[in-house]
């Protein structure tokens, strides 16, 4: 069992290894995490039904992995379709039935992880191998003899486990970006509003926000989309020794969210936080809306300027 675990990981660890061609080192762990787990629930009562069977070779190995890469991809597609759903502006589903480009893709994500299945369903059957592990009939000939190679495969799989676990650590986002790089879990809002304006806006309120940014020396880090095939807005900038304001887009909701976090305590916030809000409200001074911790309107609160909060509060035009 030792044996046939470590070869689990390592063979998780070789699928994983694939997320590599994505670019990003970061998504390692979560896939070697996934593949794991539907190796283990899977894949190994598989592997044993057919090994104690005799039937356990690279055919079956392949088979296994696929069908245990591509079982949860398929049943999510086979749950049923929302009522319409596009990418890149090409339908992928019509009036809750999906178009023919829209079951390209689907088959092409449930083909795309049984690939990855297979391929960790055959580095299993080859690290088992290689462990010397006997079929059933061989086991009743005679006893096998002792080996190094379980133990070199279980320290492989034990550097496996520890590079998973290193990763996300080596990786950390230690810049003042990261409001949770001290270790804490959560942190809450110093303050915060709400712009009403909808994605046709998002790329001047991007300007104003960066442009402020910049004339601050703050560090920003800026990703905005306002097209229709995939929207999205978040400008995160930053100042040591921690202050963030971090404003985000909401679609749904034509809203723009401001909010101010200060890790390292303190009221040195109010200053830029004020700032920037007075900059906002000069350009869309009937817009700004603010709201309390159940998403009820509510009065400006005590650090906006007077001169400021008339029409601040009030029902923002739409």
């Amino acid at each position: 069992m030792l044996v046939v675990g470590s070869s689990l990981i390592l063979a998780s660890g070789a699928a994983a290894l694939l997320t590599f061609a994505f670019g990003d080192v970061r998504f390692f762990t979560p896939a070697f995490v996934i593949v794991l787990l539907i190796g283990a629930l899977l894949g190994l009562p598989i592997y044993f039904l057919i090994r104690s069977r005799g039937e356990a070779n690279w055919r079956t190995a392949a088979a296994t992995g696929f069908f245990a890469g591509a079982a949860i991809p398929a049943l999510v597609m086979l749950s049923g379709p929302p009522d319409s759903a596009s990418i890149d502006g090409v339908a992928t589903v019509m009036d809750g039935s999906y178009t023919w480009f829209g079951w390209f893709q689907n088959l092409s994500l449930v083909g795309l992880f049984g690939g990855a299945g297979s391929a960790a369903g055959l580095f299993f059957l080859r690290f088992v191998g290689r462990a010397g592990v006997p079929t059933v009939a061989e086991e009743q000939v005679a006893p096998t003899k002792p080996s190094w190679k379980p133990a070199a495969l279980t320290v492989a799989a034990i550097a496996t486990v520890g590079a998973a676990v290193a990763i996300p650590e080596v990786t950390k986002d230690r810049s003042c970006h990261n409001t949770l790089r001290d270790g804490r879990r959560s942190i809450g809002q110093e303050a915060s509003f709400n712009l009403m304006v909808g994605t046709e806006e998002w790329r001047a309120v991007a300007q104003e926000v960066e442009a402020f940014g910049r004339e601050k020396g703050w560090s920003i880090i800026s990703d905005v989309r306002p097209d229709e095939s995939f929207q999205w807005f978040q400008i995160s900038m930053c100042q040591e020794p921690g202050t963030n304001i971090l404003v985000q887009g909401s679609p749904e909701f034509r809203e723009v969210s401001f909010g101010v976090y200060q890790p390292q305590a303190g009221t040195s916030w109010r200053v830029p936080f004020v700032e920037l809000y007075t900059r906002i409200w000069r350009r869309w001074p009937d817009r700004i809306e603010f709201t309390g911790d159940v998403g009820q309107q509510i009065e400006p609160p005590r650090w906006v300027p007077t001169d400021q909060k008339t029409g601040a509060g009030k029902p923002p035009a739409r």
